[in-house]
């Protein structure tokens, strides 16, 4: 590098300023923002060094991914889609399969689900800042868990031995979002330390609070007296406004001792805690309950719409899921063999305990109504409108609907590795021991004091959808209940109903599973083969409750049932991999792999009523999934931080699980019986293709210029087994057809700027009773920007827009026309700072 005046700053060729102190003296000491370049280079590391097929995504040097929770920074990878809640990912789709069907572990231990049901696990619980690296694995070898048909999800969180030396590092930052006009904190704080190069400390804590809202409209469709059978019209309406208040707070303390090169031992923990307050407002147009008539275009007739069939309510409640999960254990190097150990606990609830709505039915002249469904969203036209003043509202009933699922496990496992010149034989067990409770009310109270709508008179808030009437304050009707809430109970003709909601899917639940597994691998010239066998014994047994109600729908008979299950699933697997020398690696595998059928599905629950001729019933006898995979992947490193990497996969899983609904049953002739059974084969065909290099071979500031692009394409089918569907064609709920994913960085000077845009098509979500009832989760484009500065080698500002283009999740039925479902959630935006030490 040239001398320069004293003062003077250049720029050298990797994008980093150069301070100069002196004519012809040059000051070492660099401002670099590199933050991409280096998460990107890591990332292609975990990829290339692994022995089966797998994609990652590694935080930079200062802590950092480019997104606020684990799975919007998951949706990133090749072949991985994200579902949404309010705006923000919540659960990983891989390879457009179920979040059920993946295994995700935290530090190597499996973790369980606040859910309900689904074994789907949220991973919107776990903030980034709590976590250092982040694996999809998508052919599990034999030493890995078996249930993994979609994928692996593996969260690794920090060890001080990730970092040189002492590392504080803290973050805060002001987000605000569009809808709300709020702005929110968030704030980030980890240290790391090695002392006496044996003994290491790695702690993080981090707190996000973001207040914002969200615009809904809800629609269903249905045939009208009159109207042909393939002429839909929306049957009911629903605006609904959120207003949300969620809090992230995480934490982790991780202890590692290297007494010396042949031995270790760890502690890992990390707790999440996820916190929402939601209050919700929705106005409901029950349009059925009028004369529909058709106008011809699009557009259609109400008349003689009863003033009750408008309806105000609102509903409050707190949520909390937390997570904590802990391990502990070592490895030592013996004379002639590698053993490892772990003993693992993870803890994961939800607490629902004062979720209440109070509904109000209008109470006014009888209206007219003109829909328009030429829009997307349909429209309303209304002849009066008395119905947005919440004078004119009757009480008509509170419902309550608190929940409490608790989900434990405590596990333990063994390996050991015996390495020869070119080959190693590996030995492991593995014992899981879960617990299931999940306490599941619901009761609606219509008798008691009439209540005066207008004494909880709010902001009349806006809505993209069109208007709400008058505004309603939560905090009004929380301070009512508390003070009149014991005045309501149960009309007698509703008593029955609140027993069936309150215990019909309520259940606790034992799952032990024990593995064993034995592995070898072998190395010839470039190419290793990687083969063995991992068999998975499962023993599952469950209480639950049979809930009885009377043809005249008046009492309710309760007898607590019981089920247990035990099954075994034997894994071949064999793997290939074949490294170049010249930056070419080769992959192929083929394995078995297994998922277990749903909590809800298999709890021995059973619902009987009578009166309205309907049964819901668990199958414990269910069989896991078992699928057969194939996989192949051809890939091109491009220096230290680039790829270009083609994979083909196939999987063809036997007893794909479907919920059926039938009146043929032999049990209960003449009801409508709904339970989930094994049904015929799935099969999925897809293609992954992804490239992301640094452009360094660019001349001057071009060569600061990083770029990715990737791309999934998926073909599925199965036969759910509906009665008079025989002869539709299927592809499986929740696997859009092409997902596709792209970016463009800059990094020089001091600034390092990131445009992502992710992308997936529609997919199919629910099977209705024919192909015009099928519910359909419309395409989706998410693009985000951000960009850094670096103003000191320890400080750098951000700033960061997400939703730029401000799309909607979006429903339909049957057609993209027949808009089910539309929520905005609106552009947001942050600003921070950030300091490394």
């Amino acid at each position: 590098m040239a001398a320069a005046p004293a003062g003077a700053q250049q720029v050298a060729s990797d994008g980093s300023v150069v301070a100069v102190a002196a004519a012809g003296a040059v000051d070492l000491e660099r401002i670099e923002v590199r933050p991409q370049l280096e998460a990107q280079t890591r990332a292609v590391e975990l990829k290339r060094d692994a022995n089966g097929i797998q994609d990652g995504i590694a935080s930079d040097s200062m802590g950092d991914y480019p997104d606020m929770n684990v799975a919007e920074s998951l949706q990133r990878l090749p072949g991985v889609s994200v579902t949404r809640d309010q705006g923000e990912g919540r659960f990983v789709v891989v390879r457009g399969l179920d979040a059920a069907l993946n295994s995700v572990s935290i530090d190597g231990i499996a973790v369980g689900t606040p859910e309900d049901s689904s074994r789907g696990a949220p991973l919107d619980v776990i903030p980034t800042d709590s976590t250092e690296r982040l694996r999809v694995i998508k052919s599990a070898t034999p030493d890995m868990p078996g249930d993994a048909i979609g994928g692996s999800v593996v969260v690794e969180s920090a060890s001080a031995f990730d970092r040189d030396g002492r590392s504080l590092k803290g973050k805060i930052e002001a987000s605000h979002q569009q809808l709300s006009g709020e702005t929110s904190p968030k704030a980030a704080f980890n240290y790391s330390e090695v002392f006496n190069d044996t003994f290491g400390v790695a702690l993080g804590v981090n707190y996000q609070k973001r207040t914002f809202e969200s615009d809904n409209t809800e629609a269903a469709y249905d045939t009208f007296d009159g109207g042909a059978d393939d002429d839909l019209v929306v049957t009911e309406l629903q605006r609904r406004k959120y207003t949300i208040e969620r809090e992230r707070t995480g934490a982790n303390l991780n202890l590692d001792w290297h007494p010396d090169d042949d031995n270790r031992y760890y502690l890992r923990t990390l707790y999440s805690r996820f916190d929402d307050a939601e209050t919700r407002q929705r106005t409901v147009f029950g349009l059925e309950d009028g004369s529909i008539s058709a106008l011809g275009n699009g557009r259609y007739q109400v008349d003689d719409l009863p003033a009750d069939a408008i309806s105000k309510r609102m509903r409050y409640r707190t949520k909390e899921e937390n997570t904590f999960a802990a391990s502990i254990g070592g490895e030592n190097r013996l004379t002639n063999a590698v053993l490892d150990y772990r003993l693992g606990y993870t803890k994961t609830r939800e607490r629902v305990n004062d979720e209440m709505e109070a509904r109000f039915k209008y109470d006014g002249d009888d209206l007219s109504a003109t829909i328009d469904q030429n829009s997307g969203i349909p429209g309303l036209s209304l002849s009066d409108n008395g119905w947005t003043d919440s004078a004119n509202y009757k009480f008509d009933r509170v419902v309550l609907a608190p929940k409490q699922v608790d989900d434990s496990e405590r596990s333990a496992q063994v390996n050991i590795r015996f390495d020869g010149d070119r080959a190693s034989y590996k030995f492991g067990v593995l014992g899981r021991w879960r617990e299931r409770a999940v306490n599941v009310d619901e009761a609606e109270l219509r008798k008691g004091p009439a209540v005066d709508l207008t004494t909880w008179n709010g902001e009349t808030l806006d809505h993209r959808g069109g208007p709400l009437g008058q505004g309603m304050s939560s905090a009004a009707m929380r301070k009512w209940w508390a003070t009149n809430g014991s005045l309501y109970s149960a009309r007698p003709q509703e008593v029955a109903g609140n027993v069936m909601a309150s215990l019909e899917e309520d259940y606790t639940a034992n799952e032990d599973i024990f593995a064993a597994y034995a592995m070898g691998t072998w190395d010839i010239g470039a190419l290793r083969v990687i083969g063995g066998v991992r068999v998975e014994n499962t023993q599952f047994d469950a209480t639950g409750n049979q809930v009885d109600i009377d043809a005249d729908g008046k009492n309710a008979v309760v007898t607590p049932r019981t089920a247990n299950n035990s099954y075994t699933n034997v894994l071949p697997g064999l793997h290939l991999r074949y490294d170049t020398s010249n930056n070419w690696v080769l992959r192929g595998s083929v394995n078995k792999t297994v998922a277990r059928p749903s909590f809800g599905d298999v709890s021995p629950r059973l619902g009987v009523n009578r009166d309205d001729m309907e049964v819901r019933v668990g199958n414990p006898m269910l069989d896991p999934y078992e699928s057969t995979n194939l996989d192949f992947s051809i890939e091109r490193y491009l220096g230290d931080s680039g790829i270009v990497s083609l994979g083909l996969f196939n999987k063809s899983i036997d007893g794909y699980i479907v919920e059926t609904i039938t009146d043929e049953d032999a049990e209960y002739p003449g009801f409508d019986v709904t339970r989930a059974i094994n049904g015929d084969k799935a099969k999925v065909f897809g293609a992954e293709f992804n490239w992301q290099q640094q452009l360094a071979f660019l001349p001057g500031a071009w060569s600061g210029l990083l770029v990715g692009v990737s791309g999934t394409w998926l073909d599925t089918d199965y036969d759910p087994g509906i009665a008079g569907r025989h002869n539709d064609d299927f592809t499986l709920p929740r696997a859009s057809k092409n997902v596709y994913s792209a970016h463009v960085g800059y990094e020089w000077a001091g600034f390092s700027t990131r445009l992502a845009g992710v992308y997936r098509s529609e997919y199919l979500d629910t099977i209705g009773k024919n192909s015009a009832y099928d519910i359909y989760v419309a395409p989706h484009t998410q693009l985000d920007f951000s960009l850094d500065y670096k103003v000191s080698k320890s400080m750098s500002v951000y700033f960061e827009a997400s939703n730029l283009l401000d799309k909607p999740l979006e429903l339909y039925q049957g057609v993209r026309s027949r808009t089910l479902q539309n929520e905005e959630y609106g552009r947001t935006y942050a600003v921070g700072l950030k300091v490394a030490l």
